[in-house]
């Protein structure tokens, strides 16, 4: 009986010890799918968020370029002397040579350039630079068809009578915007012409008075198509840190390609894709080893968990960090871009408030001539150890930025005498001459500045700018390589000015 009791009391302890160990066994997988689970929604989440992120920045960048292809192409269609030369038909051979051919495809980029009729009967065309046949012509309207509907269409809703004519209803002024703003009369798409994705805009042809004649009221359409370069699509890419940014078919489902539409053309069968920095497929390759471990060590394994997870957020931060410093500075010179100069200005100009501030506009004398001759790299060095000099000049004092090119504006908050403002100006003026060492040899430029003050010289921020810019372009006329202030000007100088921007 004894023997019995003992192998009944040994079966007994086997069975607990394996129930034990079952137990044990089922926490450590409850433990490790825990943690798998928990890590699975994480990477899903963070691989979301990314996405997400790196979406909205092509979304704006995009929307960004096709504004400026509208603020270009407003130089032409809002033009009295384009509009006059339309009165008695398409403009003759001289006008397009002189007036449209050169700089609308050497300075803006836009391999095709259409004037049109609503109706298509008349019809003229420039493709880079050079005129080409009506039908040639003809065959590109066919893949805007839809826009020029749209764009007359728009045109038609702005025109309200007035003085036994018709004047287009004027754009509503945005103090907190840097360009001028236009008629709401243009139309914009993106779409492939000629086996190249690009940006596509239209709008009538009219006077800056915005008074149409009666016997005017048939509009001209001017078509501009800009390109989207391989060059655009890789200052993008370094702009956002994405890789492999171009233009894929809607339809395509490729794995590990992120795709979002832009521009807001329900006709373009296209969509910008691009490759996106997901954190997931790293942090995969780095876990799963260290999970079969962490069921092991159970102690490690919450200890390893937190420090991961802490290290998968401080991931995301610094991702975050980097895409909100892209989307805010020029990345050739460090300097604020565009968008982070508005954001300054906002920050600055606080709506309700009155409190003064000081538009420094220059730009850059015979930095062309320099990459031209030298080439672009010679040109960036040139914008770098510009942007350098200029941030060192100002300092403290206010808010440096690059707008574009070779164009530089600098915000000075706060009250600041006349004399204060012409001589930092000319500061930076004699900084833009210093002779810049490159690659052996000295590059020589030189500057012009424009002053504005608020509210001297404007009552909203667009006012101001436009002030600076009218000094700016007055320095440039009166010989270059000085700064003048918006005080000194009279009417014919700023109206001079004026028409120097615009030609």
């Amino acid at each position: 009986m004894t023997g019995k009791a003992e192998l009944g009391r040994t079966t007994r302890r086997r069975g607990v010890g394996w129930a034990i160990r079952a137990a044990a066994l089922m926490i450590v997988l409850l433990f490790g799918a825990a943690n798998y689970l928990v890590l699975d929604y994480a990477i899903e989440r963070a691989d979301s968020f990314v996405a997400e992120t790196e979406r909205t920045l092509v979304r704006n960048e995009f929307s960004h370029q096709i504004d400026q292809v509208v603020q270009y192409q407003s130089q032409l269609s809002f033009w009295d002397k384009a509009f006059n030369e339309l009165a008695d038909g398409m403009p003759d051979d001289t006008f397009v040579r002189d007036q449209m051919r050169d700089w609308m495809w050497s300075d803006f980029g836009f391999s095709w350039m259409i004037l049109t009729s609503p109706d298509g009967e008349k019809v003229l065309g420039v493709q880079r630079g050079e005129k080409v046949s009506e039908r040639k012509a003809r065959e590109k309207l066919h893949w805007v068809s839809d826009l020029t509907r749209r764009a007359e269409r728009a045109y038609r809703e702005a025109l309200s009578p007035d003085r036994g004519g018709w004047v287009v209803a004027g754009a509503k002024a945005d103090p907190d915007l840097l360009t001028p703003a236009l008629p709401e009369i243009h139309v914009s798409g993106m779409r492939l012409i000629d086996r190249v994705m690009s940006i596509v805009v239209v709008q009538a042809v009219i006077p800056k008075t915005l008074y149409i004649p009666a016997n005017r009221l048939e509009p001209t359409l001017l078509i501009t198509v800009k390109p989207v370069s391989q060059k655009m699509l890789a200052n993008t890419e370094r702009r956002l840190g994405v890789r492999d940014l171009g233009f894929t078919p809607i339809v395509t489902q490729e794995p590990g390609l992120l795709m979002t539409p832009v521009g807001g053309d329900t006709y373009n069968p296209m969509v910008t894709s691009w490759r996106p920095n997901m954190p997931g497929s790293f942090v995969w390759r780095s876990a799963l080893p260290q999970i079969a471990l962490f069921v092991l060590v159970f102690a490690g394994v919450m200890l390893f968990v937190t420090l991961r997870f802490s290290a998968l957020v401080r991931a995301l931060q610094r991702s975050e960090t980097k895409n909100a410093f892209l989307a805010r500075h020029d990345p050739l010179t460090g300097l604020k871009n565009r968008s982070g100069f508005d954001e300054e200005m906002s920050r600055a100009i606080k709506k309700g408030e009155n409190k003064p501030f000081a538009i420094l506009a220059l730009d850059l004398d015979k930095f062309k001539a320099v990459n031209d001759r030298h080439g672009h790299a010679a040109g960036d060095a040139v914008l770098q150890a510009v942007a350098r000099r200029f941030s060192e000049r100002v300092g403290r004092r206010g808010c440096v930025a690059r707008l574009g090119g070779d164009e530089f504006c600098v915000l000075l908050t706060g009250e600041h005498s006349r004399e204060h403002l012409v001589e930092l100006a000319a500061s930076l003026v004699l900084d833009a001459q210093i002779p810049i060492a490159y690659d052996g040899q000295l590059l020589l430029i030189g500057g012009s500045a424009g002053i504005a003050q608020f509210p001297q010289h404007g009552k909203t921020v667009h006012d101001v700018m436009v002030m600076a810019d009218a000094a700016l372009y007055a320095a440039k006329n009166a010989g270059r390589n000085r700064a003048v202030h918006a005080g000194d000007m009279d009417r014919a100088e700023i109206a001079e000015a004026g028409e120097a921007r615009a030609a």
